[in-house]
């Protein structure tokens, strides 16, 4: 029988799975950590007789030194797609297999990117300061219908905002790194242009690009520069992608209408470079934190632990 460990359950959502019963009923043993490790050697030593692991999202990084660590181990079992907690150069060498669970939360990240796209264009964050502060002050904001929405990066995730953007009545223009220029007709009303023609021409930008080392920064100082004024800026991917502090400025110098932030570079968040940006929203990185999603995450993950299982009886 194996030994299966899962770190990071803050939300107590696995023991909720019916796959954990049934893999516990197979006569594995299973243990899950509901409270973070904080140091290399809790992780190795909360690890050290597991066969497989299961991570909830990047919580838990997985270097040489842990990974060295652990001869037992044969399997992550990633929650969502992003990997760089994990060194897969390691990993490969010394034999253990990742799989993870692409997918999951695309349709949670989705509502998020709308709800931060109408919250800075009703400007919501001034609102609620002015009344706060004792003032009733009405700002006007902007309707979306009839506005181009731009799109950086057309996977899951951009497709599902475009879905929603076009219901609303915008037009929906996309950069991809990949595929052909042109008008993605068939299944969605959406250009495919370069990427400083989505920039320069959008009365939103959101960010929707896996994070690669490509890709790192790739929205730099002069990128934004193309951006329009009196637009809005909207990131639930990756804060890497982005050059936080001129687009700070941007915001600062009021060139930009306002922004939704849900991914920064540093993570968590200490030194804010967004502290002094008006009808800016800011969230902790929550774009797959719903309740429908961890447990999808978690039934997920412990699905290909049970292929993993299946494919290795004694």
């Amino acid at each position: 029988m194996s030994k299966i460990t899962i770190l990071g359950d803050y939300e107590n959502v696995y023991a909720q799975s019916s796959h954990y019963d049934q893999i516990k009923n197979q006569g594995h043993e299973v243990e899950i950590y509901n409270t973070p490790l904080q140091t290399d050697h809790k992780i190795v030593n909360a690890l050290k007789d597991a066969d497989v692991v299961v991570l909830m999202r990047e919580r838990t990084h997985m270097n040489h030194f842990v990974l060295s660590s652990l001869p037992k181990l044969s399997l992550i079992s990633q929650t969502g797609k992003g990997l760089n907690h994990i060194d897969k150069e390691t990993a490969t060498n010394l034999g253990i297999k990742i799989v993870t669970t692409e997918g999951v939360s695309s349709q949670s990240v989705i509502e998020l990117t709308i709800g931060l796209i109408i919250a800075c264009a009703r400007q919501f964050p001034l609102h609620q300061e002015n009344l706060n502060s004792g003032r009733w002050d009405q700002l006007p904001g902007i309707e979306l219908k009839g506005k181009r929405l731009g799109l950086i990066g057309f996977g899951n995730i951009g497709k599902g905002v475009a879905r929603v953007a076009n219901s609303i009545g915008m037009e929906v223009v996309a950069w991809r790194p990949r595929g052909p220029k042109g008008n993605e007709q068939r299944d969605f009303n959406v250009n495919i242009l370069s990427l400083d023609e989505v920039l320069s021409t959008s009365d939103i930008i959101s960010i929707h690009l896996r994070l690669t080392p490509e890709f790192v920064g790739i929205i730099n100082e002069a990128k934004l520069s193309l951006i329009k004024k009196r637009a809005l800026f909207i990131n639930t991917s990756r804060g890497e992608l982005v050059n936080e502090r001129a687009l700070a400025k941007l915001l600062e110098n009021k060139h930009l209408l306002g922004a939704g932030i849900d991914t920064f570079s540093n993570e968590p968040l200490q030194d804010n470079p967004f502290q002094e940006s008006t009808n800016t929203v800011l969230t902790p990185h929550i774009g797959y934190i719903t309740y429908d999603v961890l447990q999808r995450f978690a039934d997920a993950s412990l699905i290909n632990v049970e292929r993993w299982l299946n494919n290795h009886k004694n």
